[in-house]
Protein backbone atom coordinates (compact mmCIF):
# COMPACT_ATOMS: atom_id res chain seq x y z
CA UNK A 1 0.00 0.00 0.00
CA UNK A 2 1.38 3.39 -1.03
CA UNK A 3 0.79 6.30 1.30
CA UNK A 4 0.58 9.84 0.05
CA UNK A 5 2.83 12.37 1.73
CA UNK A 6 1.77 15.99 1.72
CA UNK A 7 4.77 18.26 1.35
CA UNK A 8 4.45 21.82 2.60
CA UNK A 9 6.68 24.80 2.06
CA UNK A 10 6.98 27.90 4.22
CA UNK A 11 6.19 31.26 2.68
CA UNK A 12 9.77 32.54 3.06
CA UNK A 13 11.18 29.58 1.11
CA UNK A 14 8.38 29.86 -1.44
CA UNK A 15 9.17 33.52 -2.11
CA UNK A 16 12.84 32.65 -2.66
CA UNK A 17 12.02 29.75 -4.99
CA UNK A 18 9.81 31.78 -7.32
CA UNK A 19 11.54 35.14 -6.84
CA UNK A 20 8.60 37.11 -5.46
CA UNK A 21 8.31 39.37 -2.44
CA UNK A 22 6.29 38.52 0.65
CA UNK A 23 4.01 41.46 -0.26
CA UNK A 24 3.32 39.91 -3.69
CA UNK A 25 2.54 36.59 -2.02
CA UNK A 26 0.17 38.33 0.40
CA UNK A 27 -1.59 39.98 -2.54
CA UNK A 28 -1.96 36.61 -4.29
CA UNK A 29 -3.53 35.20 -1.12
CA UNK A 30 -5.87 38.19 -0.76
CA UNK A 31 -7.07 37.74 -4.37
CA UNK A 32 -7.62 34.01 -3.91
CA UNK A 33 -4.92 32.98 -6.36
CA UNK A 34 -3.43 30.62 -3.73
CA UNK A 35 -4.41 29.70 -0.19
CA UNK A 36 -2.08 28.85 2.70
CA UNK A 37 -2.76 25.71 4.71
CA UNK A 38 -3.60 27.87 7.76
CA UNK A 39 -4.10 31.58 7.18
CA UNK A 40 -3.85 32.31 10.93
CA UNK A 41 -0.35 30.85 11.28
CA UNK A 42 2.55 33.16 12.07
CA UNK A 43 4.32 32.04 8.89
CA UNK A 44 2.14 30.64 6.15
CA UNK A 45 2.68 27.15 4.83
CA UNK A 46 1.58 26.06 1.37
CA UNK A 47 1.26 22.74 -0.36
CA UNK A 48 4.30 22.33 -2.55
CA UNK A 49 2.02 22.05 -5.59
CA UNK A 50 1.35 25.81 -5.44
CA UNK A 51 4.93 26.60 -6.50
CA UNK A 52 3.93 26.11 -10.14
CA UNK A 53 0.73 28.13 -9.70
CA UNK A 54 2.56 31.03 -8.08
CA UNK A 55 5.24 31.06 -10.75
CA UNK A 56 2.51 31.07 -13.41
CA UNK A 57 0.67 33.93 -11.71
CA UNK A 58 3.86 35.98 -11.36
CA UNK A 59 4.69 35.36 -15.02
CA UNK A 60 1.20 36.49 -16.11
CA UNK A 61 1.53 39.66 -14.03
CA UNK A 62 4.95 40.42 -15.47
CA UNK A 63 4.21 39.51 -19.10
CA UNK A 64 0.74 41.08 -19.33
CA UNK A 65 1.47 43.94 -16.92
CA UNK A 66 -1.86 43.51 -15.12
CA UNK A 67 -2.79 43.83 -11.46
CA UNK A 68 -3.40 40.85 -9.17
CA UNK A 69 -7.18 40.99 -9.68
CA UNK A 70 -6.55 40.67 -13.42
CA UNK A 71 -4.17 37.77 -12.81
CA UNK A 72 -6.81 36.00 -10.69
CA UNK A 73 -9.37 36.46 -13.48
CA UNK A 74 -6.93 35.30 -16.16
CA UNK A 75 -6.10 32.15 -14.16
CA UNK A 76 -9.79 31.41 -13.66
CA UNK A 77 -10.45 31.79 -17.38
CA UNK A 78 -7.46 29.62 -18.27
CA UNK A 79 -8.77 26.94 -15.91
CA UNK A 80 -12.19 27.10 -17.60
CA UNK A 81 -10.57 26.80 -21.04
CA UNK A 82 -8.62 23.73 -19.87
CA UNK A 83 -11.85 22.17 -18.58
CA UNK A 84 -13.63 22.88 -21.85
CA UNK A 85 -10.76 21.35 -23.81
CA UNK A 86 -10.91 18.17 -21.70
CA UNK A 87 -14.69 17.99 -22.14
CA UNK A 88 -14.33 18.57 -25.87
CA UNK A 89 -11.81 15.73 -26.13
CA UNK A 90 -14.17 13.34 -24.32
CA UNK A 91 -17.03 14.31 -26.63
CA UNK A 92 -14.82 13.87 -29.72
CA UNK A 93 -13.91 10.35 -28.59
CA UNK A 94 -17.59 9.51 -28.02
CA UNK A 95 -18.48 10.86 -31.43
CA UNK A 96 -15.71 8.87 -33.07
CA UNK A 97 -17.04 5.67 -31.44
CA UNK A 98 -20.57 6.44 -32.63
CA UNK A 99 -19.35 7.04 -36.18
CA UNK A 100 -17.64 3.62 -36.32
Amino acid sequence: MVSQVDVTIYSSELCQRVAISSQELAEMVSHGIVQPCDQRAVEWQFDEAVVTEIARAARLRRDLQIDWAGVALALQLLEEVDGLRRENEVLRRRLARLEE
